[in-house]
């Protein structure tokens, strides 16, 4: 029986739904050292129904500076990678118009062993929020709409 062929995923900005968590983790599953991974985790950021102010929300437009974004989102992974027990990290993040509930944002770690991936997980999330150049607007239950960083 042959091996199928899984296309490795890259970090990145991506259209919205364009990449699914499954066929990202079929990508970390088929890298080369996957025999030293003991854990794969994942965290989803979804569209919550307040601002962090407190103010309804309907929706929400994500949008990139791509070039500079993929940079700054390559520069996060290969820092990640680079601890002890790290073998794979795996950030996608959408752009395009959201309902309340849609995923936004995958970061997928594979680690040998659950504790380094947990704390590699959180560290690729506390970046990525800072680090990346991506806005949202945040439309209003009210009509407004204001665009955050």
């Amino acid at each position: 029986m042959k091996n199928k062929i899984v296309p490795q995923i890259k970090s990145g900005i991506y259209s919205k739904g364009s990449i699914t968590l499954e066929n990202i983790i079929k990508s970390i599953k088929s890298h080369h050292n996957i025999e030293d991974v003991g854990s794969i985790l994942t965290f989803t950021g979804i569209v919550r129904k307040t601002s962090n102010n407190g103010k309804p929300v309907k929706g929400l437009k994500i949008d990139a500076y791509i070039e500079m974004a993929n940079k700054s989102i390559e520069k996060i992974c290969e820092e990640i990678k680079k601890k002890d027990g790290i073998i794979d990290v795996i950030l996608v993040h959408f752009q395009g118009d959201f309902s309340l509930s849609e995923n936004l944002v995958y970061v997928v770690v594979a680690s040998s062993h659950r504790e380094e991936g947990f704390t590699a997980l959180r560290e690729t999330v506390e970046k990525y929020k800072k680090e990346i150049a991506v806005w949202k607007k945040e439309d209003f239950i009210d009509g407004t709409s204001e665009w955050v960083h």
